[in-house]
């Protein structure tokens, strides 16, 4: 016979066991996403922004814009058509880092990705079609090529974005990357020394239509998480060094992509979210339905963390400076002395109303001239 003491023991065990379940305990309350439920609200997008900068490009290379940009401290790498480029903080280019071509040290155009050690002033290259990484100093010399170990079959499949997170290299893939009929990679890490440490995949098999076309985005929040989704799953994650946990959910609704939609045509009402930013107090996400015509859909949606609204706002409605009337998109979100900041991208005929952001001039057969990059620095209250 159970004794009294004894049935309050195990009822004390039990409690502790149920909140001791952490991770279904906080699913309980994640955001949940439900596109199909958000309306038009007018807002005012410079009012997330306290400042403007612009920085624009030489003359050094004539360049119609960025892949992609790394912040460090005192200067800034653009991944360009050029090759990877390094300039100062007003916008004077100071070197390349290794250059394009077929060479030991040497990269082909376009087909890499360019990560940023910030901590040990290295700028590695991955090109994937051979499954090494280079690796530079931040003056551009070169240090070393190392052989990248990854799984057979994901060696083919060129990563989306590649980042430099506490002491590993994660690589990112978009689009249901992997074998039809097999689960999808998401997102695997590797060491420095091209060591392969560990990959994670989708839940759901491959659906072998929609293989390599649609489903998986995502955008960095800070400078060690990444925001990572698959529109056939329902989680969005949080991917931290070492880490990952569901962070937001998708809701269900006529948005979502479902695995027996028509293709490559499925029904107009469907959605594609991109772009996602997660900042400290919103978030902002683009959502677009596979550029179709005439029924093009392409907005942003706005969520305010402390009043737990959501609003719609139209794509050229992203004008967070008051001085001209140019719509700008963010393409990343990086800190900056603990502070948060968009990275947009314009050009110089853009800004020709503001003289002192385009200290470079234009070249007068240039019809847009240079790329300008531009900092929003967001508020932080």
């Amino acid at each position: 016979m159970i004794e009294e003491t004894d049935m309050k023991l195990l009822f004390i065990f039990l409690l502790i066991g149920l909140f001791s379940c952490s991770d279904g305990y906080k699913n309980t309350e994640l955001l949940m996403i439900n596109l199909d439920e958000i309306s038009y609200e007018p807002m005012d997008i410079s009012a997330v922004a306290d400042s403007v900068i612009y920085i624009q490009f030489d003359n050094s290379f004539i360049l119609p814009g960025f892949v992609s940009l790394h912040w460090a401290d005192s200067c800034f790498f653009v991944n360009t058509r050029e090759g990877v480029l390094k300039y100062d903080t007003r916008g004077r280019f100071l070197c390349k880092i290794g250059d394009i071509g077929d060479g030991p040290k040497e990269y082909p155009r376009y087909s890499y990705r360019c990560i940023m050690d910030k901590s040990n002033e290295v700028i590695y290259i991955y090109v994937y079609s051979e499954q090494k990484l280079l690796s530079y100093s931040f003056t551009g010399k070169f240090i070393k090529s190392v052989q990248v170990e990854l799984p057979d079959d994901i060696k083919i499949y060129f990563p989306s974005f590649a980042y430099m997170q506490g002491d590993l290299i994660y690589f990112y893939y978009d689009n249901n990357m992997g074998k039809s009929g097999k689960r999808p990679y998401y997102w695997l890490s590797i060491k420095k020394d091209g060591t392969f440490v560990e990959s994670y995949k989708g839940y759901k098999e491959i659906v072998e239509k929609y293989a390599g076309v649609y489903g998986i985005f995502y955008a960095a929040m800070n400078d060690s998480t990444v925001v990572y989704y698959d529109l056939f799953e329902d989680s969005i994650y949080h991917v931290t060094p070492h880490r990952s946990y569901a962070a937001y959910l998708w809701g269900q609704g006529s948005f979502r992509l479902l695995e027996n939609d028509p293709f490559p045509t499925p029904p107009v009402e469907r959605r594609i979210c991109t772009h996602f930013f997660d900042t400290k107090n919103f978030l902002l996400f683009q959502v677009t339905n596979f550029n179709r015509q005439p029924d093009n859909v392409n907005f942003f949606v706005y969520y305010d963390k402390k009043n737990g609204e959501f609003a719609k706002i139209q794509k050229e409605d992203l004008l967070f400076d008051e001085r001209i009337n140019v719509p700008l998109f963010p393409r990343s979100l990086i800190q900056i002395d603990g502070r948060e900041y968009f990275i947009c991208q314009t050009n110089t005929a853009a800004l020709l109303s503001i003289p002192e952001a385009v200290p470079w001039g234009m070249d007068g057969d240039d019809l847009e001239g240079n790329p300008v990059l531009v900092l929003v620095r967001l508020k932080d209250e």
